[in-house]
């Protein structure tokens, strides 16, 4: 696959898991003025595979974003190829190996027994805050548009990925770390020994906010996603 050519700068965005290409609509509105935008969502299975795919199609140097299991990819290829990562925005997402992957491999098989719904059920209470219905709607709605064999084959990648905090920790390009303070499935004390290590790092928590800042927080994750965009332009 041939990158297309551009003149103007790339941000590429990659969704949480398994959510559906408009999981960033709100915030590729607010940066459509300073960035061309693509939002790519893929399953290949590992994230090494789905890294050389996002790969093939950037332009030489590109912005790049990813949000849990987009953050994930994001990581692996920021990993893979540093030298062309312009800067770096991260939500609640972890550079380290999982925890449990058999655990998470019997999740993937589970869902392609029963369908997505009853995993929907559980996450739909914890993903975003009590009171952020517009934000759970909206994930549903984005997960049900991928379904069940999408969200099995990126768990599955997520659960054998590979621990890249020492790639991360030489990475010196512009980072935003955005962190939902209140996130269930990566705590922000994540976010903040991340934060820590990386040598041009700005970590942002959003209090009261949970896993995924861009639907519970959309106009604050586009305000501070234009700040970090203006200041990798500023660059050059």
């Amino acid at each position: 696959m041939t990158a297309p050519a551009t003149d103007r700068p790339v941000l590429i965005m990659l969704p949480a898991m398994p959510c559906a290409a408009g999981f960033y609509d709100a915030q590729a509105a607010a940066l459509a003025d300073l960035v061309e935008v693509r939002v790519m969502v893929l399953d290949e299975p590992s994230l090494a595979a789905s890294a050389a795919k996002v790969l093939a199609a950037a332009p030489s140097r590109f912005l790049l974003a990813g949000t849990a299991y987009g953050g994930g990819l994001a990581i692996e290829i920021a990993a893979t190829a540093p030298e062309r990562i312009a800067g770096l925005w991260l939500m609640n997402c972890n550079p380290r190996p999982h925890t449990d992957p058999d655990e998470a491999l019997a999740m993937s098989a589970r869902v392609r027994a029963e369908g997505l719904e009853p995993l929907l059920a559980e996450w739909a209470g914890i993903i975003v805050a009590p009171e952020a219905d517009a934000a759970r709607r909206r994930f549903l709605e984005l997960a049900r548009a991928e379904g069940p064999e999408r969200f099995a084959r990126q768990n599955e990648a997520a659960a054998r990925r590979s621990d890249h905090r020492a790639a991360l920790a030489r990475l010196d390009v512009p980072t935003l770390l955005l962190w939902g303070a209140d996130d269930r499935f990566v705590p922000a004390t994540v976010g903040r020994t991340l934060a820590s290590s990386m040598p041009a790092a700005r970590y942002v928590e959003l209090p009261g906010c949970r896993h995924l800042p861009a639907l519970e927080r959309p106009e604050e994750t586009g305000r501070l996603g234009r700040e970090f965009v203006r200041e990798v332009l500023g660059r050059g």
